[in-house]
C-alpha cells in the first residue's frame, strides 16, 4: 500500500513539475492593428505589459525591426525596463519559403543590428515557424545560426491566434463591438483546444507532460484579451516560467529532421520526424 501511495505521489508531483509554459510573443514593437495610430500601439502594448506583470511572467518578446519607428520604439524600451528577454524575429518578416537563404541571413543581421540596443537575449524565432522548404536552404540557415551563437526558439503549443486578431482589429476599426466580443470568445476557446491538443501530443511522444512554449504576438486581441487567457492557464495548474527554464528540459534536445513548407508546433516537427525515420 504504501509503494502504491508513494508512486502515486511521485507520478502526481512529476506532473505538476512538467506543467509550466513560457510565455513568448512576436513581431514586436506590434504587428497587425487594422491602422492603429503609433500612440494607440503604445497604449495597447503598455496594457499587455500591465497584464504580465500582473501575472509575474517574465516573457520572452521577438522583434521584427521592420515594426519600429521612432515613434514605437519606446515599447521596446518599456519592455526591457520590465525586465522582458527580447530575441531576434528578422527585420522584413520573410518567408523562407519564398526568399533564398542568403536574403533571409541577411534579413536576420539586419534585425540584430538595427534593434542591437534592445536585443538581450541570443534566441531567434523564425517568421512564420517556416524553417526551409529544402533542406540546403535548412541548413544553410542552421549553420549560420550556430556560427553566430543564436539559439532557436521553437514553439510547442502552435494555434491560429494571428487570425483571430485580424477579424478583431478589423471589428475594432469599425466600431463593432458584438463583433469584437463573439471573436474574443472563440479567440479564448481556439487557444484552450490547441492547449489541449498539444498537451496531449507531448504524452503521446515522450510519455509525460513537457513544458510548453506557447506563440502569442504583440496585437490587439492580446491587448484586451491576454489576461483572461493567462487567468486561464493559472486556474488549469500551469505554472508559468522564463523560456530558459522551459529550454533546459531534456526534450528541447531531441532532433528533428523534419523538412518542408510548414511552420509546425515543436512536437509536430518531431512527430513528422520520427515518421520519417
Amino acid at each position: 500500500m504504501r509503494q502504491i501511495l508513494f508512486i502515486l505521489l511521485v507520478s502526481t508531483s512529476s506532473s505538476l513539475l512538467a506543467q509550466k509554459i513560457a510565455i513568448t510573443l512576436d513581431d514586436l514593437p506590434f504587428g497587425y492593428s487594422g491602422g492603429f495610430t503609433d500612440d494607440q500601439k503604445i497604449e495597447a502594448f503598455d496594457k499587455i505589459l500591465h497584464t504580465l506583470k500582473k501575472h509575474k511572467v517574465r516573457a520572452t518578446l521577438f522583434v521584427t525591426s521592420g515594426n519600429m519607428n521612432e515613434v514605437t520604439k519606446v515599447i521596446l524600451d518599456k519592455a526591457v525596463a520590465e525586465g522582458h528577454q527580447l530575441g531576434n524575429h528578422t527585420n522584413n518578416h520573410y518567408d523562407l519559403n519564398k526568399v533564398s537563404a542568403e536574403k533571409y541571413i541577411a534579413d536576420i543581421d539586419s534585425c540584430q543590428q538595427l534593434a542591437e540596443k534592445w536585443i538581450n537575449s541570443n534566441y531567434f524565432r523564425y517568421a512564420m515557424l517556416h524553417r526551409g522548404n529544402t533542406k540546403t536552404k535548412r541548413d544553410s540557415v542552421y549553420s549560420y545560426l550556430e556560427e553566430k551563437g543564436f539559439l532557436i526558439a521553437p514553439v510547442t503549443i502552435d494555434n491560429n491566434e494571428w487570425v483571430y486578431n485580424r477579424g478583431y482589429s478589423l471589428a475594432m476599426k469599425i466600431g463593432d463591438q458584438k463583433n469584437m466580443d463573439q471573436i474574443a470568445k472563440e479567440y479564448l476557446y481556439h487557444m484552450k483546444e490547441v492547449t489541449a491538443r498539444y498537451q496531449k501530443l507531448s504524452l503521446q511522444l515522450t510519455d509525460r507532460e513537457i513544458p510548453q512554449i506557447l506563440l502569442l504576438h504583440s496585437n490587439p486581441i492580446n491587448a484586451d484579451y491576454l489576461g483572461k487567457l493567462l487567468d486561464w492557464y493559472k486556474k488549469e495548474g500551469w505554472e508559468f516560467a522564463t523560456l530558459d527554464e522551459v529550454m533546459n528540459d531534456e526534450f528541447y534536445n531531441i532532433e528533428d529532421n523534419y523538412i518542408g513548407p510548414y511552420g509546425f508546433s515543436q512536437l509536430d516537427r518531431i512527430k513528422r520526424s520520427k515518421k520519417s525515420n
